[in-house]
């Protein structure tokens, strides 16, 4: 279509040109007449034929190229041009119909036209906005399951919505316990609680109530509220079963040492021992099985010995001691200073011997207070003298003696207090 309007309008152009006159040609073509004619040579005239078909395809190339840019600056143009990308193969198709009906030079779109185009248009939008309406139309389906599930969670009465808010039973928890063992179980709540022990026994705890429990099954517990609601609150603990233990205890003091000791011996599996007295009584104990206590005052005591197993839970076995007299270093209160026996013509109280312990000991007249005998060695005792006329104190007579200790033993009193006759 192009080309066949191109040589239309060629034709025309030449058609209708005319040269201009000129009386110098005329003279030169007049003078070539009265000589013979030269051979005409066809490729000049062809040459310049082609030369000027030239000049008119490239004028007339670029005449209607400036006229297709001036058309597509209008807004009507560009509208088209942007339809044109945007719609399919089919919209494209249709701008070829309209070129070769209408040529170059009247390139515009007619009215029904632009009506067809902005039908496609309208199509290709509404394509597009298919999966959007299909996107909102889930959305809004599911906002109404929604809605719908919430109403059937809280129903309606009238215009308002009852919620009723529910509040989970407080279930006591407790750690593993031993046998025999008190469980105090405050209920709180506005039901009843139920303690099932092992052997499926039920011991029951009535709402707002606190109870003191003894756990006499060893097993697994169960402490549950009776639930309004039917579901299941609870809690579990262990009572697991004390350590086994026989206690053995000396059934008098032992004065090998000088000390007045009991000892104590326990039979048990578990590692765990501790010893204990009731009352102040210096003891020599540890976690051994055995140990060793002293009793420095008459008077009954309780020795007890507690043993603990790996589960916590511990056992204790008690021995009742009685102790008579007080102790006073094992001093006698007379000796014969003549008599052959060595162990009854001196006086040295006797723990003082055995003990090994520093001191100072003073015999005291009981008439003028004066001191007759002092010593600090256990070797050296009283033999009867007095050190003041070196003369033997007189028969039948009470004297004082008086020790003091430089490291008494724990709760041991520092100073010892006694009588001494001379037979």
């Amino acid at each position: 279509m192009m080309n066949k309007n191109i040589d239309e309008l060629i034709k025309s152009a030449l058609e209708e040109h005319e040269m201009p006159y000129d009386n110098n040609a005329w003279n030169s073509l007049n003078k070539k007449l009265n000589h013979p004619i030269a051979p005409i040579k066809p490729f000049k005239f062809l040459f310049l034929g082609s030369s000027i078909i030239a000049v008119i395809t490239i004028s007339s190339f670029l005449y209607f190229s400036n006229k297709q840019l001036e058309k597509s600056d209008k807004p009507g143009e560009q509208k088209t041009d942007v339809i044109e990308k945007s719609n399919s193969q089919s919209t494209t198709t249709k701008k070829t119909k309209s070129e070769k009906t209408k040529g170059i030079q009247d390139e515009k779109i007619r009215p029904n036209e632009e009506l067809e185009v902005k039908e496609e248009v309208k199509k290709e939008i509404k394509t597009n906005l298919i999966l959007p309406k299909v996107n909102e139309v889930l959305a809004k389906e599911i906002t109404k399951d929604l809605k719908l599930d919430e109403e059937i969670t809280n129903p309606k009465k009238g215009n308002s919505v009852i919620t009723k808010k529910v509040t989970e039973p407080n279930v006591p928890s407790f750690s593993n316990k031993c046998l025999g063992d008190n469980l105090k179980v405050i209920n709180k709540n506005d039901e009843g609680m139920t303690l099932i022990f092992p052997s499926g026994k039920k011991v029951s705890v009535a709402e707002s109530a606190t109870e003191n429990i003894k756990l006499s099954e060893e097993g697994k517990y169960e402490l549950l509220v009776n639930s309004k609601q039917k579901e299941t609150y609870n809690s579990f603990f262990s009572v697991y079963e004390n350590p086994r233990a026989t206690l053995l205890v000396d059934d008098e003091l032992n004065y090998e040492t000088g000390l007045p000791i009991i000892k104590g011996e326990v039979q048990t599996f578990e590692e765990s021992i501790k010893w204990k007295v009731d009352k102040i009584v210096s003891a020599h104990s540890s976690k051994a099985k055995t140990a060793a206590f002293y009793f420095f005052e008459k008077g009954q005591f309780d020795l007890e010995v507690i043993v603990t197993n790996e589960k916590g839970c511990s056992s204790s076995e008690i021995n009742r001691i009685f102790i008579e007299k007080d102790y006073n270093l094992l001093a006698v209160n007379a000796f014969d200073p003549l008599s052959d026996d060595s162990r009854k013509n001196t006086f040295m109280p006797y723990a003082l011997t055995k003990r090994n312990s520093a001191f100072s000991l003073i015999i005291i007249d009981t008439d003028n207070g004066g001191i007759i005998f002092e010593s600090s060695d256990a070797s050296n005792p009283w033999d009867g003298i007095d050190k003041r006329n070196g003369q033997l104190v007189n028969k039948n007579k009470a004297f004082i003696w008086k020790v003091t200790l430089a490291s008494p033993e724990k709760n041991e009193k520092t100073v010892y207090k006694g009588t001494i006759i001379r037979i």
